[in-house]
């Protein structure tokens, strides 16, 4: 029975349990049932195209023994990759508590299967008007999940977070320095009298800034600057033409550099880019690869719950500011891959609105929502209003989650300019899925290149994604994933907010489950309660003399909880991983773990870091107790028989 409630329509409340095949295959009666409906309806397609051109395949073909020898040795092989395919890894049980995957959704599978068949390429529309048109509106979802302006935000889908966040940074750094090309092509133009507003909410103009106040300018004002030029001008190709030829994607480093040395005298420092030290690995990939240098990724310190520093971020800004070295970005994790640590980015937005005002520094802000993006759903009642904290909590009583600084932080990705989020993550979707928004579409241009043969002059520019993005080709199947899931499950607090809620309960009541065992003679310390659902914990033991000795016993302790070698699935009770908490990265955040096991900062800087066990908990099932297994219980028990034999 359905009812009207604050003007929108609410339905019964939704049975997790038919959102995916289940672990033991128990909705594969209506998996089945709609996978075949898509085969046929492709075939259907098929029959029905031009049917005037007949079959190019006869029946007496299909009885000749070439025909029926190409077909069983496709028959044989299947049967090969069948019996291969089941030394895999079994994501779709609670027992697996390892990496961040899971049981995908029905929804998405049967999506990105029927899709798959048609194998559109969503690099433009002429390959691709369905799923193009399916890609952008996902892109709109998101961004309005995540509180953007509509009319104004763009976004697409990407490989995953790595060329999701590169994109960001890229585009970040091309707007850092657009004020600058800006200038020079105004010059050369001869177009006078263009101003620019500053973060301390002055009006300066353009040809009596400095370097150091040209490249503090705020991205939204750096793109208002770009219009007016190009309204000045009145040529829009050749206000193209001129700001490629100034700019830094079009010199590159080293003339641009020379350039600014000779005009202003004054190249300043390299351009830095900020992540806190539990930032993923992948932005050292992307600053070399962008040519920013791995050098100049600052690591801010975290706290003792593993989330940015808010007051150590605003003196890093200010100690670079004192040496007059710009920020590129500053990047908040909404979601770390160790312990699911929430940053606090309304904190983090507030520093920069604080620095803005009182030093006239400005900088790009990025949400690395790759993993923690979806939960921003709880946020989001089913006629698209933010919730308040108090209704989001009340969802999961008596677990106290979201914790309210928490709820604070995925609210505030409305603040920043750039969010990634991945689908394949906790959007519970196949590979290759992860996002890109923008909150300004005008952003776009600057990276945009051009092929003749996709893009023609003339046509619109909405299905044409590949001209504005770093990658090519890409499956239009991950895109109708990605859709069809959003249609079960919508991004609110009836659909992935319950979702993902689950699985924070079940990581709670793992991670109370470890606090609280008796656990004799070994200690077993939890890391702070999880931000999300992730739970971590180190062990220790007193024959365990030294860190280095801890460490090694934890990685054994991982190496016979997972997949390896000369250890099947088929052999494994429950699945974690493991991941170190390192000193050069960590610092003193760590110190009540090591303090629990027994050991000093020196111990910990002498290792090199802290192993810990690490648990991902995606299953909606693991803390319900739906079926006869208690699966925290047993995780439990094989975790005592572990520790006992690995010891």
């Amino acid at each position: 029975m359905s009812d009207y409630v604050g003007g929108y329509r609410r339905e019964a409340p939704l049975d997790l349990a038919s959102i995916f095949l289940g672990p033991k295959g128990e909705n594969a009666d209506v998996f089945e049932r709609l996978l075949l409906e898509a085969f046929r309806d492709h075939v259907f397609w098929r029959r029905n195209f031009h049917p005037e051109d007949g079959f190019q395949v006869m029946e007496m073909e299909k009885h000749t023994p070439e025909y029926e020898r190409s077909l069983s040795t496709l028959s044989t092989e299947l049967m090969g990759l069948l019996g291969e395919l089941k030394a895999g890894v079994p994501f779709f049980s609670p027992r697996y508590i390892g990496h961040m995957s899971s049981d995908l959704t029905m929804a998405s599978l049967i999506g990105y299967f029927a899709t798959m068949l048609y194998n559109p390429n969503n690099v433009a529309a002429e390959a691709s008007p369905v799923t193009t048109r399916m890609e952008l509106e996902v892109a709109e979802q998101l961004a309005r999940m995540i509180g953007y302006d509509t009319a104004r935000q763009w976004g697409h889908l990407t490989s995953g977070g790595t060329v999701a966040n590169f994109e960001a940074l890229w585009v970040a750094r091309n707007v850092k320095y657009l004020p600058v090309a800006v200038r020079w092509a105004a010059e050369e133009c001869g177009v006078a009298g263009l101003t620019v507003a500053t973060p301390t909410g002055e009006r300066m103009p353009l040809d009596g800034m400095d370097l150091w106040q040209l490249l503090n300018v705020g991205p939204g004002e750096s793109m208002d600057l770009a219009d007016a030029f190009r309204e000045r001008l009145g040529d829009d190709e050749r206000v193209v033409e001129a700001l490629a030829k100034h700019s830094l994607a079009g010199l590159g480093y080293q003339e641009f550099g020379r350039r600014l040395s000779t005009q202003f005298g004054d190249a300043l420092q390299d351009g830095a880019v900020l992540v806190p030290s539990t930032a993923h690995y992948s932005w050292e990939k992307i600053c070399r690869a962008l040519g920013i240098g791995g050098a100049q990724l600052i690591h801010v310190p975290v706290d003792r719950r593993f989330r940015m520093d808010p007051a150590a971020l605003e003196e890093t800004i200010h100690a670079l500011a004192d040496r007059r070295q710009p920020v590129i970005a500053c990047v908040s994790v909404i979601g770390t891959t160790e312990e699911s640590a929430v940053d606090r980015l309304d904190l983090i937005a507030d520093v920069r609105d604080r620095v803005g005002r009182e030093r006239g520094i400005a900088f790009h802000l990025h949400a690395d929502a790759a993993w923690g993006g979806y939960a921003a759903s709880i946020t989001r009642s089913p006629d698209g209003r933010r919730r308040s904290y108090e209704d989001a909590l009340a969802d999961y009583a008596p677990e106290a989650w979201p914790e309210e600084g928490v709820y604070r932080g995925l609210c505030a990705m409305e603040r920043t300019d750039t969010v990634t989020i991945d689908p394949h993550k906790l959007g519970f979707i196949p590979y290759p899925a992860g996002a890109v928004s923008f909150r300004d579409m005008r952003v776009r241009e600057l990276v945009a290149v051009d092929a003749p043969y996709l893009f023609h002059r003339g046509a619109s520019e909405w299905g044409y994604i590949g001209r504005f993005i770093f990658e090519g080709s890409k499956p239009g199947a991950a895109a109708a994933g990605v859709w069809m899931s959003h249609k079960v499950l919508p991004l609110d607090s009836s659909g992935y907010g319950r979702l993902i809620g689950e699985t924070a309960r079940g990581a709670l009541l793992l991670h109370r489950r470890i606090g609280s065992g008796d656990w004799g003679p070994f200690t077993l310390i939890p890391l702070p309660l999880p931000d999300l659902n992730i739970v971590c914990f180190a062990i220790g033991h007193p024959a365990l003399a030294t860190l280095e000795e801890t460490n090694d016993f934890a990685g054994r302790v991982y190496a016979a909880m997972s997949v390896s070698g000369d250890r099947t699935a088929r052999q494994l009770d429950y699945f974690v991983t493991k991941t170190v908490l390192r000193a050069r990265e960590y610092g003193h955040a760590a110190d009540p773990i090591l303090q629990s096991l027994g050991f000093s900062y020196d111990d910990y800087e002498r290792a090199g870091g802290v192993s810990v066990i690490r648990c991902t908990v995606m299953d909606p099932f693991l803390g319900s107790r739906r079926g006869r297994m208690d699966f925290i219980g047993g995780f439990a028990k094989t975790l005592r028989s572990v520790l006992e034999s690995v010891l």
